[in-house]
């Protein structure tokens, strides 16, 4: 059995989800894969049913086999897809582990504020040793744009060669232009976990379980058909729409996390942490990343009525199928990290009200990018036309750096002893990587 099936049945066939997430950790270490080949999207190949080649299916770009598909320019900028996808998705802003009323002494003197933390991110104060923390999330991601291009309209053109089977002359070359309406949504549940193994050391457990529903529709379809000289013989011509859906559900990636405080003082502490994410989702399917990722950090926070907080670490990832540029055997790459940190604060606004505001950025180095562009239809060998190219539009692919930043606001709510309820709003403010609408989020937590 694969292990993210194994992984799934385990978990729901047990009710003790800590000592579930122990194992996972233990199996997810020794499960580690190679580097796998190039995804092969042709009909009948194992991927094909995934939703990774739900746009290169789409647009008719499926293999890097030119008497089969497309060419590897058009592929590597369909499959482009992927890479974005993978390394923002399994890095998306997740529910805190931080929660309740605080005590801090002044003097000697006890202080308690009803001031519940962050949302999106983690006090420097750690449970308390042996408290367990429990949480769970759920929020929506509605993904608009990729690198500042609507999905609704994403251009593509792609070239498809026929040969001799024989000689392997070139008979003919047809160029296919297109607009992909691509429909993208994430629906996430986590689960987190939080044990106090001493009063100043945390061990968290993270997660993850995610439905994906994508869908990639094609229109103004157009084809140019070219011989041997590059004559044009026919077209343009139009191609009927063509409409791929699917959608996944399952365990996504599930991310383990020591914090440690470094020293705290009677407002403020400053803690370090680690964190460990371990590739058990099915990244095929959008599940998950196919990666390692490993990111260190350290934040500080003071705790008052109103208590701002920070946050800075860094994201280390392993090589992933899903990003595979040269579209070769051997050829998977890191998913792009860098930077991430948050800055914020959280105001006990009401005895049993806390309003929480951040902001988060994430780096990411040398990712993978989208971009507008044209393809020119080739000048013919003879008799070349004024103007001599046609320019038919897709998008270029290119590897730069950027920063995501966005902005978070919520309450969270008391009603009950250790009980807290919350809600949130996330917005992304650039237009950089896969850009969502504003992302609700409704948790519910308790502390024993």
């Amino acid at each position: 059995m694969r292990f993210r099936e194994a992984f799934e049945k385990f978990c729901f066939a047990e009710g003790k989800m800590m000592k579930r997430t122990l194992l996972v950790l233990l199996s997810a270490c020794l499960a580690s894969a190679g580097a796998m080949a190039q995804i092969d999207c042709s009909p009948g190949s194992s991927a094909a049913t995934k939703l990774v080649c739900q746009i290169p299916f789409s647009t008719g770009v499926f293999t890097n086999n030119s008497s089969a598909g497309a060419t590897g320019t058009a592929l590597r900028n369909a499959t482009a897809f992927n890479s974005a996808i993978a390394t923002q998705v399994s890095q998306l802003p997740l529910a805190s582990s931080s929660s309740g009323v605080v005590v801090v002494y002044k003097a000697g003197v006890p202080e308690i504020y009803n001031n519940l933390g962050p949302i999106l991110t983690d006090r420097a104060q750690t449970v308390g040793r042996h408290k367990l923390f429990i949480g769970a999330s759920a929020s929506q991601f509605v993904f608009t744009k990729i690198d500042g291009i609507s999905l609704k309209s994403v251009p593509f053109t792609y070239e498809a060669t026929a040969t001799d089977p024989t000689t392997g002359a070139v008979l003919s070359n047809t160029y296919t232009t297109e607009s992909t309406n691509i429909h993208f949504t994430l629906d996430q549940l986590v689960f987190v976990g939080t044990f106090g193994l001493t009063n100043r050391l945390d061990f968290s457990v993270i997660v993850p379980y995610e439905r994906v529903s994508i869908g990639a529709e094609t229109f103004n379809s157009e084809a140019y058909i070219l011989n041997a000289n590059n004559d044009l013989v026919l077209g343009p011509y139009s191609i009927a729409s063509t409409f791929v859906p699917g959608y996944a559900r399952g365990f996504g990636d599930v991310t383990f996390n020591v914090k440690g405080e470094l020293w705290r003082g009677e407002h403020t502490t400053f803690s370090a942490g680690f964190n460990l994410r371990t590739p058990t989702g099915d990244e095929m399917n959008y599940l998950g990343s196919g990666a390692f990722g490993i990111n260190p950090y350290v934040t500080v926070s003071y705790l008052r009525k109103i208590s701002p907080h920070a946050k800075i670490g860094y994201q280390w990832n392993t090589a992933t199928d899903l990003n595979n540029p040269t579209l070769t055997a051997g050829g998977n790459e890191s998913l792009p990290g860098g930077f991430q940190y948050d800055v914020g604060a959280d105001w006990a606004w009401l005895r049993h009200l806390t309003v929480a505001g951040d902001l988060l950025g994430s780096q990411y180095l040398n990712a993978p990018t989208l971009a507008p562009g044209t393809t020119p239809l080739p000048t013919p060998l003879t008799n070349p036309p004024t103007p001599s190219t046609v320019n038919l539009p897709t998008v270029t692919t290119a590897n730069t750096s950027y920063t995501i930043n966005d902005v978070s606001g919520g309450l969270k709510w008391n009603p009950y002893r250790d009980l807290v309820l919350s809600g949130n709003a996330l917005y992304q403010i650039d237009n950089n990587g896969l850009r969502s609408r504003i992302v609700p989020l409704l948790g519910v937590s308790y502390k024993f």
